[in-house]
């Protein structure tokens, strides 16, 4: 058995701080909490079977104790005085032995620290049992044996059924839900409660008996006729055993309750007409006595009247637990809300901590200005160190004129920058004032050539703090983009679940719960939650069209849960168009590794790439430059980053990987699962080819490789691309195969034209069996060559549309 509780520690008041948002709202105040565990101890207190066995107090006592601490459960103490007031002070003397015992066992089993909630159980069993049989004295009847050992299985029973329902109370529940053993355990508990009112009356009308039939009363307003049932099942047999009423109230109790629970949804006072006339027309008929009969009817009648009175907050609250109700759902979407709110929160402040790190890298550097004075500053001091230091005018050039003799040595600097040769003579001033030119100059070369190094890594190092700066700042905007529709979502979402709710009622389809992910175009996603296992068929059939018809694109099964339990169906966008990719490659000289690269991928928001990469040269370094390019470009792209800053931070990233030159081209087409429209990125690449029909489109760019230039330009170029287009990218090593033509575009266009399959790998081995062929099966170079053919989706089913329902797109930009 697993028992969904969360136990304490040792260092929380939890009677004297605040609860989890999970507990009840009779939970969630200091004196309301302590006034229900004080009420339900000192009942439980009271409560005996046939006068003679009384587990009730030890179990709660127990559980008490492992869930609170020994400290915070005094409560508990409360059990006390009901035992007094059951079997005066023998009762509580037993009841107080009992608890002292428990509390030393407790500490025997686990010296150091609170054993095991699981313990608490047979703990108590045990105790119990002992106590009783001390209690008779050293010698025992078997009527004493089977009492005792009675008495301590009903606690260990007991205490097992208290630790399922107790943390309700005490603020530990782990959920907002409650399963049915839950329900049927709180059950118990009550009925446990009520068996401590057993003999009390007021104006000869049985409290026990009203007390029963406002739970079930309330059980049913909150939770329906399956709930109700059990309740009354549960407390009328406790009653039975008590001898307080018989087998035939618990069947008009039982009926009662169903009655009451099936009429939920018609408010609280048919609910209670239904409960009190047929309790009273089946009590009357199954009565010995009109005494009977009248006592069953008045309280039934004062029940009826508590239960109106009782505040619709106390039913609400209840209801939240039931799965299937109202209250339920909106529970859960609270909790959501709130969930998603902190999610906001978290990932907004994380947004503005890399806005933070991007703003402090582009203030970081210094000006190229200071940067250039500091190195002149530092260069001439340098000089001034190593020949003047030695120097009989030291004390004149640096010190009545060190302005003047700096002046002169910044205006030698600045001539031998300006003559390439670095053998310029010095200035007019400087030969004035230094009488040790020879070595002055010699020095001025040698600290220029360095500075000139300086220079060059100090303006590399701010070029990459400024691309880092933008990195960053392309980070934040994404971590920004993901908190704008976490918030953007948790405003909207509730108005469209209970759209998609009252759809499915209206087609006569009921589901337990709807969660709506996401609402944007492409990236639809909602979580339907059916009653039943089995459910596919509703879901492809029904829930599928529908979701089509009111989000306005069509919607597909994702994902249906398997096993037992309600049945979780999850289902997504379908894309309008599909991509079928086919690539044929060949190394230089028939090698194994090719310098060539290329993927196709979705890359998420209903987008989809395919690229080349063809790196410098040939081999396995070629290889892996134009693997790595590629690799880094498609992880940048689906974590959401701009493409043109995936770009350039690929292009940082080769030129720091190595000092030698290394670069590669880059082909890529990003087209657009909605709308077929394709956007294409061409660096240092050879042209690209769209087929349609018998015609052939050229697609080219003039941008430098990536890896040779610190800035270099992204060429973004877009066309719109339709079903049946045939798109074909291939590396310089295909393009270039022609040695002889001069007009290398319109042989590939040719050889494209002439193709009739639509195959996509037919077409890439027939071009590139034709490049082969055309220099006689001589591999000059690496060859890739990638075909995409773009086909309309085909939907499974057509949508549905209801009157009444409006539609719940989000126009939103896509790849945003």
């Amino acid at each position: 058995m697993a028992y969904q509780v969360v136990v304490t520690g040792k260092g929380k008041n939890l009677l004297k701080g605040s609860f989890p948002s999970q507990a009840m709202p009779l939970a969630r105040t200091w004196w309301v909490r302590t006034g229900a565990l004080l009420l339900l101890a000192l009942l439980l207190g009271r409560a005996d079977i046939e006068h003679v066995i009384s587990p009730f107090a030890v179990a709660y006592f127990a559980v008490l104790v492992e869930l609170l601490g020994i400290r915070r459960s005094w409560p508990a103490l409360a059990a006390l005085a009901g035992a007094y007031t059951r079997g005066g002070l023998g009762a509580a003397g037993l009841l107080a032995a009992d608890m002292a015992l428990y509390l030393l066992c407790r500490k025997a089993v686990s010296p150091r620290r609170p054993p095991d909630l699981h313990w608490a159980p047979f703990i108590a069993g045990a105790v119990d049992t002992t106590a009783r049989l001390a209690a008779v004295g050293t010698v025992w009847t078997r009527y004493d044996l089977m009492i005792a050992f009675a008495d301590g299985a009903l606690a260990a029973v007991l205490a097992l059924i208290f630790i399922q329902c107790m943390p309700i109370f005490t603020g530990h529940a782990g959920g907002r839900t409650l399963r049915f053993e839950q329900w049927v355990s709180i059950s118990i508990l009550m009925g446990s409660v009520i068996t401590g009112l057993a003999g009390l009356t007021v104006a000869g009308i049985p409290v026990a008996g009203v007390a029963v039939d406002w739970l079930v009363l309330l059980m049913a307003s909150a939770g329906g006729a399956g709930v109700a049932t059990t309740t009354a099942v549960v407390t009328g047999t406790l009653a039975v055993v008590h001898h307080t009423s018989g087998l035939a109230d618990v069947a008009v109790l039982a009926f009662a309750g169903l009655l009451a629970g099936v009429l939920k949804e018609a408010g609280r006072l048919w609910g209670a007409v239904a409960f009190t006339g047929s309790s009273v027309l089946l009590g009357a008929a199954a009565a010995n006595s009109f005494a009977a009969a009248e006592a069953s009817a008045l309280a039934s009648g004062v029940a009826c009247l508590l239960f109106l009175f009782t505040p619709q907050r106390l039913r609400r609250e209840l209801a939240s637990y039931v799965p299937g109700t109202a209250e339920h759902r909106e529970s859960e979407r609270a909790h959501a809300r709130r969930v998603r709110k902190l999610l906001w929160e978290r990932v907004d402040g994380l947004g503005k901590v890399f806005d933070e790190l991007s703003a402090t890298f582009a203030e970081g550097g210094a000006s190229p200005a200071a940067s250039a004075q500091q190195l002149m500053d530092h260069t001439v001091g340098r000089v001034a160190t190593t020949v003047c230091q030695a120097c009989s005018r030291r004390e004149k050039c640096w010190g009545k004129e060190a302005y003047l003799t700096y002046q002169a040595i910044a205006h030698t600097l600045e001539r031998l920058e300006a003559d390439g040769s670095r053998f310029a003579p010095a200035t007019p001033d400087l030969r004035e004032r230094c009488v040790r030119l020879d070595t002055m100059m010699s020095m001025l070369r040698q600290n220029l050539e360095i500075t000139d190094r300086d220079a060059k890594w100090l303006a590399k190092l701010n070029e990459q703090r400024q691309l880092v700066s933008q990195q960053l700042a392309g980070v934040a905007e994404v971590i920004r983009a993901v908190a704008h529709e976490i918030d953007r979502r948790n405003e909207s979402t509730l108005w469209g679940e209970e759209q998609i709710l009252a759809a499915l009622e209206q087609l006569g389809l009921y589901v337990d719960d709807v969660h709506i992910v996401s609402l944007d175009p492409g990236k639809v996603e909602v979580e339907v939650t059916q009653p039943s296992q089995g459910a596919h068929e509703n879901s492809a059939r029904v829930i599928a069209p529908l979701l089509s018809g009111i989000v306005g694109e069509h919607i597909t099964v994702h994902e249906v849960s398997e096993g037992p339990g309600p049945c979780r169906a999850v289902f997504r966008s379908a894309r309008l168009f599909d991509v079928q990719t086919a690539v044929a490659t060949v190394a230089r000289d028939g090698r194994t590794v090719s310098g060539d690269s290329c993927t196709a991928l979705d890359i998420g928001n209903g987008r989809y790439a395919v690229a080349v990469s063809d790196g410098m040269g040939n081999g396995e370094r070629a290889q892996r430059e134009s693997k790595a390019a590629i690799d880094l470009l498609g992880r940048l792209l689906q974590a959401g980053f701009d493409e043109r800053l995936a770009v350039r931070t690929v292009n940082s990233a080769l030129l720091l990987r190595s000092r030698d030159e290394v670069f590669t081209t880059l082909d890529m087409a990003l087209i657009d699962l909605y709308s077929a429209r394709a956007e294409f990125l061409k660096i240092g690449s050879v042209p690209c080819f769209i087929k349609r029909g018998g015609d052939v489109h050229t697609i080219s760019g003039s941008s430098v490789p990536i890896g040779i230039l610190r800035d270099i330009e992204v060429q973004s170029i877009v066309k719109q691309l339709e079903a049946g287009d045939i798109l074909i990218l291939v590396s310089d090593g295909v393009y270039d195969a022609p040695q002889h033509t001069e007009d290398k575009e319109a042989w590939l266009k040719h050889r494209i034209a002439q193709l009739e399959t639509t195959d996509p790998q037919a077409i890439a081995d027939t071009l590139l069996e034709s490049a082969v062929r055309l220099n006689h099966g001589e591999i000059r170079d690496d060859m890739t060559v990638m075909v995409a053919l773009v086909s309309a989706h085909q939907p499974e089913w057509a949508a549905i549309s209801l009157p009444n329902i409006s539609g719940l797109r989000q126009e939103k930009r896509r790849g945003a």
